[in-house]
């Protein structure tokens, strides 16, 4: 049971209570109550001594640890929120290419920076929606490596800076030792959750991936300008820059439901946004993937036919085969070739050579696409 409110109930009174009536039912009040907040949502308790002083630990389903003292005297100490952290899963973490600091997102709708040096938390940030995608801007996009994207599942991504409020003017030598952060751009480029976020190793454009089987660019400037977006064959679910020491810069895009799809770098300067944002001139490559489990086991199941057939061939002519037993080949037809009608999701990919790149797939051992110009992909094997 979740609660804001903390009851002490007298134990004896709650044993001798006897019914007035047949509904079985008596009313009491408690002897105390200690109400907490109304963003707290308790659902386990646990009694500690320590020197000899009881007192109690609460967890908070909303992300803390409470630290309680239910002694209800005149000494009684006030709640003490003793931790505080995501509540339920974490949907993305990123690191600062220059310091020791990770931020983290959650559908929890806040955004944690941490300092895994110390191994403190040091700011807390709420938002309206909850978070699902992050990344650390690179060096050469923010210097001073304080910058960082957030997707949120309403389709917004905030640009965000964290910084060090000792170091602004006015502010020198001052003891606060907790990280401030700035907003410092809010844009909305989806219609759903965004799902991926991913800078060109030059820093000049950044990508947005979304559950809407949809990609937005933006040019990186003083402020994040945008290119504009294409459509791809399924709910995004990572993307990836080729690395700079390729010749193009192109990006990867997986998406969930088992298509790859690949495009170059944007250019502003070659799409025209005034009457809209669709690109529909961007060279694209899509790759659809399948499993051929069915195809391999057929052809491994024709080879020992025919092996069984050369051996029996050979004992009928009196010639001895060695290492082989009497064998007798099965008359069973070969099984049709099986295609599943739902392609196996992508969980991961990324480049490992120009025009080479690995995908690895759900209940798939990992594959290796050696010629992105080659299509259909089927004489690729794992």
């Amino acid at each position: 049971l979740k609660a804001q409110i903390i009851n002490m109930w007298n134990f004896e009174v709650v044993d001798t209570a006897d019914p007035v009536d047949n509904t079985g039912l008596v009313e009491m009040e408690p002897m105390n109550e200690l109400w907490l907040g109304k963003n707290v949502s308790l659902n386990f308790m646990t009694k500690i001594r320590d020197h000899g002083q009881p007192f109690w630990y609460a967890q908070d389903t909303n992300g803390a640890i409470w630290k309680l003292d239910l002694t209800f005297s005149n000494m009684t100490h006030d709640p003490e929120r003793v931790c505080t952290f995501h509540s339920g899963g974490i949907e993305a973490v990123g690191v600062s290419p220059l310091t020791c600091l990770m931020a983290t997102t959650a559908l929890d709708r806040s955004v944690r920076i941490y300092d895994f040096g110390s191994n403190s938390q040091l700011r807390v940030t709420k938002f309206k929606q909850g978070g699902t995608a992050l990344t650390w801007a690179p060096a050469v996009v923010n210097p001073e490596g304080g910058q960082i994207a957030v997707g949120f599942e309403d389709g917004v991504v905030r640009i965000i800076e964290v910084y060090d409020p000792k170091l602004l003017p006015g502010h020198e030598g001052e003891a606060s030792e907790i990280a401030e952060i700035n907003l410092k751009q809010v844009f909305k480029p989806h219609g759903a959750a965004v799902t991926a976020l991913a800078y060109a190793p030059k820093g000049d454009v950044f990508a947005t991936g979304s559950k809407d089987k949809t990609v937005f660019f933006f040019a990186i400037e003083d402020e994040y300008k945008p290119i504009g977006f294409i459509c791809v064959p399924g709910p995004v679910q990572a993307l990836h820059w080729s690395p700079p020491s390729h010749d193009k810069s192109t990006l990867l895009i997986l998406c969930e439901n088992g298509f790859a799809v690949q495009v170059p770098a944007p250019l502003p300067e070659e799409h025209d946004t005034a009457t809209t944002y669709h690109i529909k001139n961007l060279p694209t490559q899509y790759f659809h993937f399948y499993s051929i489990k069915s195809k391999i086991k057929k052809e491994k199941q024709k080879k020992e036919k025919a092996r069984l057939e050369w051996i029996k061939q050979q004992k009928e002519m009196g010639l001895e085969v060695e290492g082989t037993e009497e064998e007798e080949p099965e008359e069973e037809p070969l099984p049709a070739i099986y295609i599943p009608e739902e392609p196996s999701p992508i969980l991961c990919g990324f480049y490992s050579a120009p025009g080479k790149f690995w995908l690895s797939l759900v209940n798939q051992i990992l594959l290796h696409v050696d010629d992105v110009t080659s299509f259909p992909f089927e004489p690729c094997h794992p």
